[in-house]
């Protein structure tokens, strides 16, 4: 019954409190505010800016994507020989080609290559391609072949990578 009570009387307080003026604030807040004025500076001139005619014609439209072609990319000396006739191993990509065992013929080393199935494995030589990137072997080790790739950069140059495909060990090591 005693917090009925005090539930009823505390709103009746907090209205006795907002019922004071705050005279003096007012006051306060009329004297500060009489010298005040809005003062805004006017805006700058725009300066109008030149007219420039864009002409289309044998130009490269400005979002068009498009490659940007160096000195060095027109007078690439390296560019591969695409005359001379494709070799076996070349329909295939190169992480498709497993090297399974190097064959020793006298002193005349070879590596046996094992193609995507239902294809047997094809042997060759150092000099021959293999891969789609125009991969020249280069070396034949007990470790494994070096292919030196001949692809496009992005500027459009042609450059050689190397890469080595090594025998598995035992275990698929």
């Amino acid at each position: 019954m005693k917090f009925h009570r005090l539930l009823f009387l505390c709103p009746l307080l907090l209205l006795g409190c907002a019922a004071e003026d705050h005279q003096d604030l007012r006051q306060w807040m009329r004297e500060e505010t009489k010298g005040m004025r809005g003062k805004v500076s006017p805006l700058p001139e725009i300066a109008a800016f030149p007219v420039v005619a864009y002409e289309t014609e044998g130009l490269t439209p400005p979002f068009a994507p498009g490659k940007i072609v160096t000195l060095e990319a027109v007078a690439d000396k390296s560019t591969p020989d695409r005359t001379r006739p494709q070799q076996p191993l070349e329909i295939f990509p190169i992480e498709d080609l497993k090297v399974v065992g190097i064959i020793m013929a006298g002193t005349v080393p070879y590596a046996l290559i094992q193609t995507p199935p239902p294809n047997k494995p094809k042997h060759v030589r150092v000099g021959e391609y293999m891969g789609r990137s125009f991969g020249k072997i280069t070396a034949i080790t007990r470790e494994g072949i070096t292919v030196l790739e001949t692809v496009k950069d992005a500027n459009g140059a042609w450059v050689e990578q190397e890469k080595v495909l090594m025998v598995p060990r035992e275990g698929g090591r």
